[in-house]
């Protein structure tokens, strides 16, 4: 009896084992799997034990939804963590976005103290401190390419003659970070999680605002067809949506609330569904060589993806983890992009963290310690 025993557990052992080694196995003809890969391989398998043994790499999952794939080789991004602390006080997190100024990240802490970090080397540029950290501040935003503060109800702008004067231009944001800029507009939001959210643009030369529906946007870019925004929300199995808006001046002005008459937009001018998809979460994204990459969390893993009809191609794993945020904010400072990580269990609104990509390097910086994902 024992013998049988031993000879049936050997059987579905063996059974097993070969499933697995199925569903690690490149398709019929199908080039060689960069190892850079073999842990979001191995996460996938261990995610979706139960999916059809017809799938074959580089095909990971498929469904109604989407699809996603492997690329036939990493990107090969030189990767570094690093976590930096408040050196003003004990306080562990920023008290809004940072933003990248002068090569520096630019970070405000309590008690309103800026800390100032050059993203080549880390190091603090303690002269570029000592100019700023003249008074206590409440919020910062680059605005125009201009450091702008709030202090004691009023904004100010930073100049390097004669350092912070009044700024006398509007700051539409309240406490929200900037999402977007540029000639024409200065672009934020409001974010209610599952019940909705607003993406605004104020209209810099007339000073009236324009909204639309944005559940919660994460990223904004201008294109040549138009301003696309992409959002992501991470309730239940979390979605992502993408849509562009040709004009904004076509769409519902804000006057402070929603009512009847600001509720519809022009029907020839509405905004443009591009992609509208369930159980995935986009964070932000770049562009590289002329392609559009999203920080996407897929299967538990965020990683660097590609997406075209629906199929998302994974083109670097990043540092192979499930980087988390909830309302995070990309912004593109001249091929240089910094993604504002926040996560609410930890920081609530706060930055806990955030991305900076550069050039072919990439680092994930954490505030006060390293944070589990």
């Amino acid at each position: 009896m024992k013998a049988i025993f031993l000879l049936v557990t050997y059987l579905i052992v063996g059974f097993q084992c070969t499933t697995q080694a199925q569903k690690l196995w490149p398709a019929k003809g199908a080039k060689h799997i960069d190892t850079a890969f073999s842990r979001v391989i191995i996460r996938f398998d261990q995610l979706n034990p139960f999916r059809k043994d017809t799938l074959r790499l580089p095909l990971l999952l498929e469904n109604k939804e989407y699809k996603v794939l492997l690329a036939d080789s990493a990107l090969r991004l030189s990767k570094q963590r690093r976590v930096l602390t408040n050196p003003f006080s004990p306080d562990r997190y920023p008290l809004a976005y940072s933003v990248i100024y002068r090569n520096c990240l630019v970070s405000l802490f309590t008690p309103g103290s800026f800390a100032c970090f050059n993203i080549d080397g880390w190091q603090r540029d303690l002269l570029l401190e000592k100019q700023l950290n003249t008074k206590r501040f409440e919020r910062h935003w680059l605005i125009g390419g201009q450091l702008i503060g709030l202090a004691r109800g009023k904004y100010w702008q930073f100049t390097h003659k004669q350092g912070w004067r009044v700024y006398s231009k509007a700051v539409p944001f309240k406490e929200r970070p900037k999402l977007f800029e540029d000639a024409a507009y200065l672009v934020y939001d409001e974010c209610g999680g599952e019940f909705g959210g607003r993406v605004f643009f104020f209209d810099k030369q007339t000073r009236k605002t324009y909204w639309t529906e944005s559940t919660c946007a994460v990223w904004i870019r201008y294109t040549a067809q138009g301003y696309e925004i992409v959002s992501s929300l991470g309730h239940m199995m979390g979605g992502a949506e993408k849509k562009r808006i040709l004009d904004p001046r076509s769409l519902p002005e804000w006057d402070g609330q929603l009512t009847g008459s600001n509720r519809v937009a022009n029907e020839g001018n509405k905004p443009i569904v591009l992609f509208d998809l369930n159980g995935v979460q986009l964070f932000g994204g770049l562009e590289r060589n002329k392609q559009v990459l999203y920080l996407a969390h897929l299967g538990e893993l965020t990683c660097l993806a590609s997406l075209t009809d629906h199929t998302f191609t994974i083109v670097d794993p990043l540092f192979n983890d499930g980087l988390y945020t909830h309302q995070p904010v990309t912004t593109d400072y001249k091929g240089v992009y910094l993604i504002n990580l926040d996560f609410y269990g930890i920081g609530r609104y706060r930055e806990v963290a955030c991305l900076i990509l550069k050039k072919d390097k990439v680092t994930l910086l954490d505030w006060y310690e390293r944070q589990s994902h």
